[in-house]
This record gives structure tokens, C-alpha cells and sequence, in this order.
């Protein structure tokens, strides 16, 4: 024990509790939480906590320090500083069970169950400390809360470096085989507790964590006295919560319904019938923590038992009603916790075996669309309400509108319809009726749009002719305008009210509150029935022309889609006529901006041209006519004519990087739209993606290659050599800012070009790999293995993978062994291990420099398979970098001890071929050299 480290931890924790300065205590925090990584960690820990004078927060320190280093350290002890260490822990828990505090108590009991599952050969760590702890009643607390950490932490603290046999091992000999004597144990505890709440509690917990382990018998359990106990707790407001915890365990456990747990379901639901009276008066008293403590129950209930309430409704009718007076409760924090029941009910009612049950519940979705109309309704006063409770009631609404789908599915769309018709039409009949009464059920309309079929005749034609009778009000007139965006499905089969719509819809246009419902019904009816408005074009045009300059932009690019899911379906032969007649007055307003001196324009100049352009790429994504190939394409003729306005964007705007986002998405969506029609404008395009690279450095110019690549490099050898003389082009760009610039700097260009690389890559590999950009370029991507930035990291790291897969796609590895020769693969295969051969070392070196100082954790299985490939194509030399790399880890940093551990584990795997051991052994070596040596592990 060294005398410096007891007093600088002293030091340091006097400081993060004490300090004024919020600095000085994240400083101490900081070397607190080093110091825990270091060797002498230990022994500091284990003087400060048995040292008489040491303050709680001083012995809480040392508790959590051991179940730091048992945790991630455990294996830098032998085998008898391991047992001498829990026997240390085993004598101070005993002493912290008496005198406490039981937050001290707390973590050498999670420290000793992370010791228990870790030391393989303390086999009777439970009966030990039963033993130990079990004989005395001051005692009995610390046991009880050791025994209720093993099961969790052997469950669900996954950085305890074991494997999954050895968890399996120790599952057994921890849990599986001490079950039954736990049980006993407990029902004892309870038994002998004369009214001690704080025991009682614990018990249950106890019971719970044992349950969720999946260790104790349920037919057992419910032959014993806890059962009973368990339940009973409930009517003690002391033990309600854990009772309830623990009774939604029991009742989990008995959801595979069989013969042996049918007596078990019996006796809960007869816990459960008495229950309804309780809920009854709590929702009375308006208690809501009881009342979604029973809520939970029964839910609980009825999703474990879905089966055997559609083969007996009448018999688990308490299940049923008890979920149903949840679902009515007005509090709606409690209301979401009932839907996944009935969304699973429904499921299963919707197979056609079970059939014959729906006639017997439908009486309860028949209640619930009322409920849920109701929950539906606005408060009559939403002044105070906050932005969150906004936006959380409407999400409560839409969560609602999944409950109505699942009615719909049972009882039929037409009844469901009904009710919200019926409420209508006798709420319009009363003029003192509020607007949120008549919203609610025109929400619960739209709602219910995805379960209605086209063909509904019965109440929908009702419902439309209804909307005409609404009050004008601009929340009602929302939520009606909503509902016809809903059912444009059914106007198209249906197409006597698209004059009725368009009408209700445009008069929208002239409300704000009510323009973005408008914006987006008129998306939906255009493209549901874009061939039955080509007839409305004419009364379109002046419309559009008309208010596209007086929406808000959102609103103006839903109507701008709207129209274009019709121009979508005009003929071809009036397409460019069309397209110039919506289209061309955007291009004249954007000429109108771009036109100007370049840094001329106002911030309103640049936004306004964003949104021009933006527009422009709606038509392009959305209108491209199926023309046979070789024949015009009005769609392509039309974008030649915009070439002169895209090049004023460039020549005047290119330095502007919101611009050229939105004129490389009108580049892009030519591409995707025309794909090989547009082949003959490829030439001027691959010109202009030049141009603004060169200009800008913006990544969009790269990404918009890269569809070029994925679209036309496949297309042929001609193609091919057009596409990649692209990336020569862009490349040499690149290099060039690659001098004058730190990849850092430019992270998203970095991502963009070697994501381009990859792709040549993987579309055209010979023209990459057999050209003299390819050396250059595999240097290049050393760079950008020493980024910070992960995504752009990532694309080099991507890079380098497909290479090695591509060299060994090439030819299968000679089996002899396991050594290569540039003679037996192929061209492409030699000029990637040539590269690989003669940088290996230092590539290796990168990543593994990588690996242990600020690669985030994701990229370690892309760089494990990098390793792996690496050693198949290469395997002596990459042994040979990756030994070279590992022993020149300073020996302050990595012991020469765990160096050689990690190098005959790995090379182990490599040799027999173990990739997935690889990855492990890899992955574990670098997650304990970067907590000992103190490595940000925030991005983990």
C-alpha cells in the first residue's frame, strides 16, 4: 500500500465533495476515476476502506473502486489473491451489514456478486453467504440484498469478461442449483418478519430478481405461502408498488399456459376479480398511483392470457373489464399502458381460427371507440398549456388512432364509422355544441382512413356530405380538411366529389391555421387520383401560379407535389408543354435571383433561391414518363433548357453551400428520375459537378457523382470509362485540397469521396485499380484513418475493406499454406496486395494506433474484419506487423504479460481461422487498454 496514493485520494475526494469550484471537482472526479484503473488501486482501496478514521464518502470510494477492478481488473490477480480478496470483501460486508451505511453495503454486495460469477471455482458462493449472513435477524438485510444483485448482475452486466458458456456454467451453479433453498429462505424472511415493512420489501424484490433470472418455479412458488403474500401486499400502502412489481412477475411467468400452470392462472385471476372494486374506488378517489398500479396488473393479465380469453371471454371477464376501466381512466399517462393489450388481442382475433370469439368481445371494442373518441377531445382550455404538452397530446392522439385501427379491424370499418357519424350529426344539430366536441370525432374519422376500403358505401358518402354542414371554425375546418386527405384512396373510385374537394380544399389556402392541412390534401388527392385531375389542369395553373408565392415554403412544396403527381400522368406529348407551364415562372423567378453579381444577394436572395430550387427538384423527382429509349424525353429536353439558370446558380451562387445542396438534389433527382434517357446531358453534368467542386470544395458534388457511378458505370465499357473518368477529374481536385487542407476540416468531403471510391470500386473496379490514380489513392486514405470525425472515418475505413474484398474475390487462397503469390490471382487482386505489401506496416500501424486512442467502439468489427482479411491474403507479414505494432506499447502503458497474452490469443484465432474469437479477443484487448490508460470512452 503506498502512502501517497491513501493521501492523494484523500485529497481528491475532499475536493469533489467540498470544493467551491465546480473545476477543481471535475478534475478530482477525473483522477478519481483514473486512479481506479491503476494496479495499486487495489490496495489503496482495501487501507481506506478498513481504516478506522475513514469518512463514509472515503469507504464509499473504496466499495465502488473494487467493483470497478473485479469488474474490468479481475484478471491481473492469481488465483490466491482472488480468494483472498473475497474473503476481504466477505469479512467488511459483514462488518458494513451491522454498522452500515447501506450504500457501502449496497456495492460490496454487488462487488461480491460480480467476484461470485467471475471466480469460476467458488462454486457455493450462495450457501457461503447464506451461511454467513442467514443465522442472524441484523444480518438478514445484507444477505437479501446480495442475493438480489447476483441474479441481475449474471443477467445483464455484459462487461464482465466471461464467455457465454462459462455464463451458462455459472447460471447453473449460482442460480439454478440454490433456487429452491431461496425460496425457502424467503418464505422464512416473511414468515418470522413481525410486521417489518423494510424486510417484507426486500423479500419481495428479492423474489422479483429471482423471477426475471427465470430461476424459480412458478408451480412451486404458487404452492407456497408468497404467493398469497404477494398478492395480499397490495391492500398495504407501504408495499403496494413493490407487490404490484412482483405480481406482474408471477403472472409473466405464467404465460405459456399449460396443464401444469393452469391451477396457477386459476388462482391469480382470483386475486385479480376483487381487484375491480379496488380500481373502482381509486379511480372514484382519483388516485392515480393505485389506480395504474392495478392497471399494470391487469394488463399484464390479459396479455399473458390473449390465448385463453378468445377461447373464453366469459371466464377472464374481470381481465377484461379491469383493462377496459383503465382504458376509461381520464389520466393520460395511465391510458397508453393499455393499448399494447388491445393491439394484441386484436392480432390474434384476426386469424381465422379464432373467429367465433369475436361475437363475444366486440361488445368491449364497441365501448372502447366511445372511449376513445372521448380521450380524443381537446380541453376546453389550452392557454397554459406548454410547447411539450402540446406535442405529447398529440401524440397520445395518434397512439389513440392505432386502438381505433384495431376496432375497425374487429367490428368492421362501417360500425366504426357510425359512431363518430352519429355523434356528428347530433352535435351539429346543437348550437351550443364546442369545437373541441366536433373535432374529436373528425379526428377519430381520419384515424380510422387505413382500415376503410375503397369500396365503403354505406357511411362514408354521409360523412363527406356532413363536411359541407361543419361550423367555420378553423380547428374543426383542420381536422375536416385532414379527413379528405385521408380518404383520397376512396375519391378515386368515388371521383363525383373531386369538385367538391378541390373546392373545400382551396378555400383552406385562404386561412393560415388551416393552409398546411390544405398543402397537404391536395398532395394526397393529386396523387391519389392524378389521372382524373388531368381535366383540371387548366384551372390548376392559375391557382398555382397564383398562391405558390404567398405560402410558406413547406406548405408551397406539398402543393408543388400535388401538382406534379398530375403532370405525372399528361401525356408525353403535352408533357413539356405542361411542364413549362408550371415550371418555367420558378425558373424565371430563380433567373430573376441568380442573375445578379455574385456577393450581391441578401440572405432573402440566397433562401428564396433554396426554395426555387428545391421546387424545381420536386418536379424532377416526381414526373419521369416512361418513354422508350432512344425516343425524346420531354422531361430531359426540359431540363436542357434550365442548364443556363443552373449555371448562373454556379457562376453567381457556388459559394453559397444551402444553394448548392438544393441545386446538386435537382442534379441528382435527373439522374435518379431518367437514369438512361439522360444519358446524353451526362457529359454537360459531369462538367458542371466539376466545375462546382472545383469552385465550392462542397461535398454535394461528390455525393451526386456517386449516384453517377451507381447508376451508369455498370452500364458497358463505354460507360464505364465516362463514369471513371469523373472520378479522375474530382480526384484531382482532391489531392489538391488534401495538401492545402486537414481532413478534419473537410469531414463531409472526406466521407463523399472515398464513399465515391468505394463505389468505382464495386461498379468498375479494373478502370480504379489498374489506373495511376490508385497508388495515390490508397496513400491518401492513411489520412483519413487518423480522423476524428466518425462518419468520415468510417467511409476510408469502408474503402480499405472493400479493397481486401475485392482481392479476395479474385482467386481462392492457395491451402497449402496459407501463403500467396502475385502469380496466382488475378490483375486487380495483385495491384491490392502490392499496395498492401509494401504500406502493410503502416496501415496496421494507423489502425491500431487508431484503436486504442480515438476510434469510436462501432468501427471495431469493420477493422477486425479488415485484420482478418489481411491475414488471409497476407498472413506471415500481417502476424508480423501486428506483433511489431503491439510491442511497442511502452511497458508503462501495456505489461509485457499482457502483451504476450493478447498476441498468443489473437495469432491463435488467426491461425485456426476463429474470425469471430478474433473480433472477441480484439475487441476485449482494446476496451481494457483503454480504460487502464485512462482513454475517453464517451463515444462508446
Amino acid at each position: 500500500m503506498a502512502n501517497a496514493s491513501v493521501a492523494q485520494v484523500i485529497e481528491a475526494l475532499s475536493a469533489l465533495y467540498s470544493a467551491p469550484d465546480p473545476q477543481a471537482k471535475k478534475q478530482a472526479n477525473k483522477w478519481l476515476d483514473n486512479f481506479q484503473k491503476q494496479p495499486e488501486a487495489w490496495t489503496t482501496a482495501d487501507y481506506l476502506l478498513k481504516a478506522e478514521d475513514s469518512n463514509t464518502e472515503t469507504r464509499l470510494f473504496a466499495a465502488q473502486t473494487f467493483r470497478q477492478k473485479i469488474t474490468y481488473d479481475l484478471r491481473d490477480l492469481d488465483p490466491t489473491a482472488r480468494l483472498a480478496l473475497r474473503d476481504s470483501l466477505v469479512e467488511q460486508l459483514a462488518v458494513v451489514a451491522t454498522t452500515g451505511p447501506k450504500v457501502i453495503m449496497l456495492q460490496l454486495c454487488l462487488a461480491l456478486a460480480d467476484l461470485a460469477i467471475q471466480l469460476l471455482e467458488w462454486k457455493t458462493a450462495v450457501k457461503d453467504m447464506v451461511d454467513k449472513f442467514g443465522g442472524a435477524p441484523e444480518t438478514a438485510v445484507c444477505l437479501l440484498e446480495f442475493l438480489t444483485v447476483l441474479p441481475e448482475e449474471l443477467n445483464s452486466n455484459t462487461r464482465l469478461p466471461l464467455t457465454d458458456l462459462e455464463y451458462k456454467e455459472q447460471g447453473s451453479a449460482l442460480l439454478e442449483s440454490n433456487a429452491s433453498e431461496v425460496l425457502k429462505l424467503l418464505i422464512m424472511y416473511m414468515q418470522s418478519s413481525a410486521g417489518n415493512m423494510d424486510l417484507q420489501e426486500r423479500v419481495f424484490k428479492c423474489l422479483i430478481s429471482w423471477l426475471r433470472a427465470g430461476d424459480v418455479d412458478i408451480n412451486i412458488l404458487a404452492e407456497s405461502p408468497l404467493m398469497n403474500m404477494a398478492f395480499e401486499a397490495l391492500d398495504n400502502e407501504e408495499l403496494f408498488d413493490v407487490a404490484v412489481d412482483l405480481g406482474v412477475e408471477i403472472i409473466f411467468e405464467t404465460r405459456d399456459f399449460n396443464a401444469a400452470t393452469s391451477n396457477v392462472v386459476r388462482n391469480i385471476y382470483q386475486f385479480l376479480v376483487p381487484m375491480l372494486d379496488k380500481i373502482r374506488v381509486a379511480k372514484e378517489e382519483e388516485d392515480s398511483d393505485k389506480v395504474r398500479g392495478y392497471c399494470r396488473l391487469f394488463v399484464s393479465a390479459g396479455e399473458a392470457y390473449v390465448p385463453l380469453i378468445i377461447q373464453h371471454p366469459e371466464d377472464l371477464s374481470a381481465v377484461l373489464e379491469g383493462v377496459m376501466a383503465c382504458t376509461a381512466y381520464g389520466d393520460l399517462e395511465i391510458v397508453p399502458i393499455t393499448f399494447k393489450f388491445w393491439d394484441e388481442l386484436t392480432y390474434a382475433l384476426m386469424n381465422p381460427r379464432h373467429e367465433q370469439a369475436i361475437a363475444a368481445l366486440s361488445r368491449y371494442y364497441d365501448a372502447l371507440v366511445d372511449i376513445i373518441i372521448g380521450h380524443l377531445h381537446y380541453p376546453d382550455d389550452t392557454t397554459n398549456w406548454s410547447a411539450e404538452e402540446r406535442d405529447d397530446f398529440k401524440d397520445f392522439r395518434h397512439e389513440m388512432g392505432d386502438t381505433l385501427k384495431d376496432c375497425c379491424q374487429v367490428l368492421k370499418p362501417a360500425a366504426c364509422l357510425t359512431k363518430p357519424l352519429v355523434q356528428l350529426q347530433k352535435l351539429l344539430a346543437n348550437p351550443n355544441a364546442k369545437w373541441q366536441q366536433i373535432e374529436a370525432p373528425i379526428f377519430s374519422l381520419r384515424a380510422m382512413g387505413a382500415e376503410v376500403p375503397d369500396n365503403e358505401e354505406q357511411v362514408l358518402p354521409q360523412i363527406l356530405d356532413l363536411l359541407s354542414r361543419l361550423p367555420d371554425h378553423p380547428k374543426i375546418r383542420y381536422a375536416a380538411t385532414l379527413v379528405i386527405s385521408r380518404y383520397t384512396f376512396w375519391t378515386r373510385t368515388h371521383p363525383q366529389y373531386i369538385t367538391y374537394q378541390l373546392n373545400f380544399i382551396s378555400a383552406g389556402f385562404q386561412n393560415e391555421e388551416v393552409a398546411a392541412a390544405s398543402a397537404l390534401a391536395l398532395k394526397y388527392l393529386c396523387k391519389d387520383c392524378n389521372e382524373l385531375l388531368i381535366n383540371y389542369l387548366s384551372e390548376l395553373h392559375p391557382f398555382y401560379t397564383s398562391i405558390i408565392r404567398t405560402l410558406p415554403f413547406n406548405d408551397a412544396l406539398e402543393v408543388t407535389e400535388a401538382i406534379a403527381h398530375v403532370l405525372a400522368v399528361v401525356p408525353v406529348s403535352g408533357l413539356q408543354d405542361a411542364l413549362q407551364q408550371f415550371c418555367l415562372p420558378l425558373a424565371q423567378d430563380l433567373h430573376g435571383i441568380a442573375v445578379k453579381e455574385p456577393n450581391t444577394h441578401s440572405r432573402g436572395d440566397s433562401q428564396k433561391a433554396c426554395d426555387l430550387l428545391e421546387l424545381i427538384a420536386a418536379f424532377i423527382a416526381i414526373i419521369h414518363p416512361d418513354v422508350p429509349l432512344g425516343q425524346p424525353n420531354p422531361c430531359v429536353n426540359f431540363v436542357n433548357e434550365l442548364w443556363p439558370i443552373f449555371d448562373l446558380c454556379l457562376k453567381n451562387l457556388g459559394t453559397d453551400s444551402e444553394v448548392c445542396e438544393q441545386l446538386g438534389k435537382c442534379f441528382k433527382n435527373c439522374v435518379n428520375s431518367y437514369r438512361m434517357s439522360f444519358v446524353p446531358l451526362l457529359p454537360q453534368l459531369m462538367d458542371r459537378l466539376v466545375t462546382g467542386f472545383q469552385v465550392s470544395g462542397f461535398s454535394i458534388y461528390l455525393f451526386v457523382s456517386y449516384r453517377i457511378i451507381r447508376e451508369y458505370a455498370e452500364g458497358g465499357d463505354d460507360n464505364a470509362a465516362v463514369c471513371f473518368s469523373l472520378v479522375e477529374r474530382l480526384s484531382q481536385i482532391m489531392f489538391t485540397k488534401a495538401n492545402n487542407s486537414k481532413f478534419d476540416d473537410m469531414p463531409d468531403v472526406v466521407e463523399e469521396y472515398f464513399g465515391l471510391l468505394t463505389a468505382t470500386l464495386e461498379t468498375a473496379p479494373t478502370h480504379l485499380l489498374q489506373s495511376a490514380l490508385f497508388p495515390t489513392v490508397f496513400q491518401l486514405g492513411f489520412t483519413g484513418l487518423s480522423m476524428g470525425h466518425v462518419r468520415g472515418l468510417s467511409s476510408v475505413i469502408v474503402f480499405y475493406r472493400r479493397l481486401l474484398g475485392t482481392a479476395l474475390s479474385v482467386d481462392e487462397l492457395v491451402p497449402a499454406d496459407g501463403s500467396r503469390s502475385v502469380a496466382s490471382i488475378g490483375q486487380n487482386g495483385a495491384r491490392i496486395l502490392e499496395q498492401f505489401r509494401v504500406n502493410g506496416n503502416a496501415f496496421v500501424r494507423l489502425i491500431f494506433t487508431g484503436l486504442i486512442y480515438h476510434y469510436t467502439w462501432d468501427v471495431i468489427s469493420d477493422i477486425a474484419s479488415i485484420i482478418k482479411s489481411l491475414s488471409q491474403i497476407l498472413p506471415l507479414e500481417t502476424s508480423e506487423w501486428v506483433v511489431t505494432v503491439v510491442n511497442e506499447i511502452p511497458e508503462a502503458n501495456l505489461s509485457s504479460h499482457n502483451k504476450n497474452e493478447f498476441l498468443n490469443s489473437y495469432m491463435s484465432a488467426i491461425n485456426e481461422k476463429q474470425w469471430a474469437k478474433a473480433r472477441r479477443v480484439l475487441s476485449d484487448f482494446i476496451t481494457s487498454y483503454r480504460r487502464k490508460n485512462a482513454i475517453d470512452r464517451s463515444s462508446k
